[in-house]
């Protein structure tokens, strides 16, 4: 992530699985199922059930954090293939409503 705003961003880092969504497609531009791991995790947010960090980050305009995502574990990446995705999160609450969208980024799962 890097802040092109002219604004200090404040957002947190908790569970990388829930903090962005992700849009992940076959070579057939098919969505990819979602893991039953992601499906319950997700459930135990609903009912307040939540394991993970709890990161405050603070970002200066023209500052850049990165962050991590096993894809794996999220979507059923068991079959090889080509695959296109991309992730969006929030704007943190300085810049309003709506969403930042990654690029789209094509990565290839061989056996």
């Amino acid at each position: 992530m890097k802040n092109n705003s002219g604004h200090t961003l404040h957002f947190a880092l908790t569970n990388p699985a829930l903090d962005y969504r992700a849009t992940v497609l076959d070579s057939q531009g098919k969505p990819v199922p979602e893991t039953e791991v992601f499906r319950k995790m997700r459930e135990g947010r609903k009912n307040r059930i939540e394991s993970g960090r709890n990161i405050l980050v603070v970002l200066k305009s023209g500052e850049t954090q990165q962050d991590t995502i096993e894809l794996s574990s999220v979507y059923e990446l068991a079959n090889s293939g080509k695959y296109t995705v991309q992730i969006e999160r929030d704007m943190p609450p300085e810049l309003g409503s709506g969403v930042v969208e990654s690029n789209l980024v094509k990565i290839t799962v061989v056996e």
